[in-house]
Protein backbone atom coordinates (compact mmCIF):
# COMPACT_ATOMS: atom_id res chain seq x y z
CA UNK A 1 0.00 0.00 0.00
CA UNK A 2 1.19 3.87 -0.52
CA UNK A 3 2.47 5.12 2.63
CA UNK A 4 1.46 9.35 2.94
CA UNK A 5 3.13 9.67 5.78
CA UNK A 6 7.06 8.04 4.08
CA UNK A 7 6.38 10.03 0.94
CA UNK A 8 5.63 13.50 2.99
CA UNK A 9 9.02 12.84 4.83
CA UNK A 10 11.06 12.00 1.66
CA UNK A 11 9.43 14.69 0.02
CA UNK A 12 10.29 17.28 3.15
CA UNK A 13 14.20 15.76 2.81
CA UNK A 14 14.30 16.75 -0.56
CA UNK A 15 12.88 20.23 0.56
CA UNK A 16 15.85 20.55 2.87
CA UNK A 17 18.15 20.44 -0.02
CA UNK A 18 16.94 23.49 -1.52
CA UNK A 19 19.61 26.15 -2.77
CA UNK A 20 18.79 29.73 -3.81
CA UNK A 21 21.94 31.45 -3.97
CA UNK A 22 25.70 31.43 -3.33
CA UNK A 23 28.97 33.02 -3.41
CA UNK A 24 30.87 30.06 -3.38
CA UNK A 25 33.92 29.67 -1.30
CA UNK A 26 35.50 33.17 -1.89
CA UNK A 27 37.27 36.13 0.02
CA UNK A 28 34.85 37.91 2.37
CA UNK A 29 34.80 40.21 5.15
CA UNK A 30 32.31 40.89 8.20
CA UNK A 31 31.04 44.45 9.02
CA UNK A 32 29.18 45.53 12.11
CA UNK A 33 26.02 45.93 9.62
CA UNK A 34 26.85 42.88 7.22
CA UNK A 35 29.02 41.57 4.84
CA UNK A 36 31.77 43.09 2.05
CA UNK A 37 33.56 41.83 -0.67
CA UNK A 38 35.93 43.26 -3.02
CA UNK A 39 35.80 41.24 -6.32
CA UNK A 40 32.56 39.40 -7.81
CA UNK A 41 28.88 40.79 -7.23
CA UNK A 42 26.60 39.46 -4.25
CA UNK A 43 23.97 41.00 -7.80
CA UNK A 44 25.03 38.45 -10.18
CA UNK A 45 25.44 35.50 -7.86
CA UNK A 46 21.53 36.18 -7.05
CA UNK A 47 21.02 37.39 -3.81
CA UNK A 48 18.26 40.19 -2.93
CA UNK A 49 16.56 42.14 -0.48
CA UNK A 50 14.48 39.80 2.24
CA UNK A 51 16.30 36.44 2.21
CA UNK A 52 18.16 34.51 4.75
CA UNK A 53 21.39 34.01 4.35
CA UNK A 54 23.59 31.52 6.33
CA UNK A 55 27.43 32.39 6.23
CA UNK A 56 30.35 29.21 7.03
CA UNK A 57 33.97 30.21 7.64
CA UNK A 58 32.98 33.17 9.81
CA UNK A 59 33.17 33.50 13.36
CA UNK A 60 29.48 34.15 13.19
CA UNK A 61 27.59 31.79 11.70
CA UNK A 62 23.75 32.18 12.80
CA UNK A 63 21.75 33.23 9.64
CA UNK A 64 20.66 36.68 9.16
CA UNK A 65 18.40 38.86 6.73
CA UNK A 66 19.46 40.87 4.11
CA UNK A 67 17.88 44.32 4.59
CA UNK A 68 19.69 45.82 2.05
CA UNK A 69 22.05 45.36 -1.16
CA UNK A 70 24.45 46.60 -3.66
CA UNK A 71 27.41 44.17 -5.63
CA UNK A 72 30.02 44.47 -2.98
CA UNK A 73 28.19 45.56 0.12
CA UNK A 74 25.59 43.00 2.25
CA UNK A 75 23.50 44.66 5.23
CA UNK A 76 22.12 42.03 7.36
CA UNK A 77 19.16 42.69 9.90
CA UNK A 78 21.09 43.19 13.13
CA UNK A 79 23.97 43.35 11.66
CA UNK A 80 27.27 40.97 12.15
CA UNK A 81 30.24 40.58 14.41
CA UNK A 82 32.99 42.67 12.65
CA UNK A 83 36.30 39.88 10.59
CA UNK A 84 38.49 41.20 8.26
CA UNK A 85 38.76 39.64 4.91
CA UNK A 86 39.34 36.03 4.35
CA UNK A 87 39.60 33.20 1.89
CA UNK A 88 37.25 30.37 1.96
CA UNK A 89 34.35 31.64 3.03
CA UNK A 90 30.95 31.14 2.03
CA UNK A 91 27.34 33.02 1.87
CA UNK A 92 24.21 30.87 1.00
CA UNK A 93 20.22 31.00 0.85
CA UNK A 94 18.86 27.67 1.03
CA UNK A 95 15.74 26.70 2.90
CA UNK A 96 14.90 29.09 5.59
CA UNK A 97 15.82 28.00 8.96
CA UNK A 98 12.43 28.73 10.50
CA UNK A 99 9.92 26.10 9.17
CA UNK A 100 6.24 25.52 9.51
CA UNK A 101 6.10 21.58 9.05
CA UNK A 102 2.57 20.13 8.56
CA UNK A 103 0.87 20.13 12.49
CA UNK A 104 3.86 21.65 13.98
CA UNK A 105 3.06 25.35 14.77
CA UNK A 106 5.65 28.22 14.59
CA UNK A 107 5.26 31.18 15.85
CA UNK A 108 7.48 33.81 12.97
CA UNK A 109 9.53 35.96 14.02
CA UNK A 110 9.22 39.83 12.46
CA UNK A 111 10.99 40.17 9.00
CA UNK A 112 12.74 36.73 9.56
CA UNK A 113 12.07 34.18 6.17
CA UNK A 114 10.23 31.01 7.42
CA UNK A 115 8.53 28.16 5.27
CA UNK A 116 5.55 26.21 4.73
CA UNK A 117 4.33 22.65 4.12
CA UNK A 118 0.80 21.24 3.22
CA UNK A 119 0.67 17.61 1.76
CA UNK A 120 -2.50 16.34 -0.01
CA UNK A 121 -3.08 12.84 -0.64
CA UNK A 122 -5.48 13.09 -3.32
CA UNK A 123 -7.50 10.09 -4.82
CA UNK A 124 -6.52 6.65 -5.38
CA UNK A 125 -7.26 4.34 -8.47
CA UNK A 126 -5.80 0.45 -9.10
CA UNK A 127 -4.63 1.18 -12.85
CA UNK A 128 -4.32 -2.43 -14.18
CA UNK A 129 -6.27 -5.77 -13.34
CA UNK A 130 -6.64 -8.58 -10.73
CA UNK A 131 -6.15 -8.67 -6.94
CA UNK A 132 -2.40 -7.76 -6.62
CA UNK A 133 -2.64 -4.66 -9.27
CA UNK A 134 -1.14 -1.70 -9.81
CA UNK A 135 -2.01 1.28 -7.79
CA UNK A 136 -2.18 5.32 -8.52
CA UNK A 137 -2.55 7.93 -6.55
CA UNK A 138 -1.86 11.69 -7.00
CA UNK A 139 -0.85 13.94 -4.01
CA UNK A 140 0.01 17.53 -4.22
CA UNK A 141 2.80 18.83 -1.89
CA UNK A 142 2.36 22.90 -1.10
CA UNK A 143 4.99 24.63 -0.26
CA UNK A 144 4.86 28.28 0.96
CA UNK A 145 8.06 30.42 1.68
CA UNK A 146 7.05 33.91 3.33
CA UNK A 147 9.74 36.80 2.99
CA UNK A 148 9.47 40.34 5.01
CA UNK A 149 6.71 42.47 2.86
CA UNK A 150 7.59 45.57 1.06
CA UNK A 151 10.88 44.59 -0.32
CA UNK A 152 9.78 44.01 -3.86
CA UNK A 153 9.08 40.03 -5.22
CA UNK A 154 12.66 39.43 -5.56
CA UNK A 155 13.40 37.29 -2.97
CA UNK A 156 9.94 35.47 -2.80
CA UNK A 157 9.99 35.27 -6.75
CA UNK A 158 13.62 33.63 -6.40
CA UNK A 159 12.80 30.78 -3.63
CA UNK A 160 10.10 29.90 -6.19
CA UNK A 161 12.98 29.61 -9.01
CA UNK A 162 14.42 27.41 -6.88
CA UNK A 163 11.56 25.44 -5.91
CA UNK A 164 10.96 24.73 -10.14
CA UNK A 165 14.19 23.56 -10.37
CA UNK A 166 14.50 21.31 -7.52
CA UNK A 167 11.36 20.03 -8.17
CA UNK A 168 11.29 20.01 -12.21
CA UNK A 169 8.97 17.40 -13.82
CA UNK A 170 9.64 13.95 -14.06
CA UNK A 171 11.76 14.06 -10.91
CA UNK A 172 12.17 11.31 -8.59
CA UNK A 173 11.63 10.93 -4.95
CA UNK A 174 12.93 7.76 -3.64
CA UNK A 175 10.30 5.97 -1.45
CA UNK A 176 10.53 2.51 -0.34
CA UNK A 177 8.06 0.24 -1.88
CA UNK A 178 6.53 2.98 -4.21
CA UNK A 179 7.75 5.08 -7.52
CA UNK A 180 7.46 8.75 -6.39
CA UNK A 181 7.76 11.17 -9.57
CA UNK A 182 6.78 14.90 -10.09
CA UNK A 183 4.22 15.15 -12.85
CA UNK A 184 5.00 17.00 -15.91
CA UNK A 185 0.54 17.35 -16.95
CA UNK A 186 -0.06 19.63 -14.80
CA UNK A 187 3.47 20.07 -13.64
CA UNK A 188 4.84 22.62 -11.12
CA UNK A 189 3.02 25.62 -11.02
CA UNK A 190 3.40 28.85 -8.48
CA UNK A 191 0.55 31.39 -7.53
CA UNK A 192 0.57 35.18 -7.20
CA UNK A 193 2.33 36.90 -4.64
CA UNK A 194 -0.11 37.16 -1.59
CA UNK A 195 0.33 39.37 1.41
CA UNK A 196 -0.37 38.52 5.19
CA UNK A 197 -1.69 40.57 7.89
CA UNK A 198 1.63 39.44 10.33
CA UNK A 199 3.91 41.66 7.72
CA UNK A 200 5.14 38.92 5.28
CA UNK A 201 4.50 38.20 1.79
CA UNK A 202 4.70 34.62 0.29
CA UNK A 203 3.65 33.05 -3.65
CA UNK A 204 2.15 29.31 -3.07
CA UNK A 205 4.68 26.61 -5.14
CA UNK A 206 2.21 23.43 -5.68
CA UNK A 207 3.93 19.78 -6.76
CA UNK A 208 1.88 17.78 -8.63
CA UNK A 209 3.02 14.42 -7.77
CA UNK A 210 2.10 10.64 -9.38
CA UNK A 211 2.75 7.30 -6.99
CA UNK A 212 2.32 3.79 -7.82
CA UNK A 213 3.10 0.68 -5.97
CA UNK A 214 1.24 -2.63 -6.62
CA UNK A 215 -1.56 -3.63 -4.38
CA UNK A 216 -0.29 -5.82 -1.49
CA UNK A 217 -3.79 -6.65 0.11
Amino acid sequence: MISHYLIQKALRAKLLTLSVATTGSVTLAATTTGYTRATGSFLTNGFTVGMEVTPTGFTQTDVGTIIALTATVMTIKGGRTAESAGAARTLAVGLPADRAWENVPLDPTTAKPYVEETYLPGPMTQITLGPLGILEADPSYLVRVFVPMENGVGAARSYVDALFTLFAPRTSITEAGATVSVRTQPGPFAGQLLQTDSGFASVPFTVPLRVRTANSI
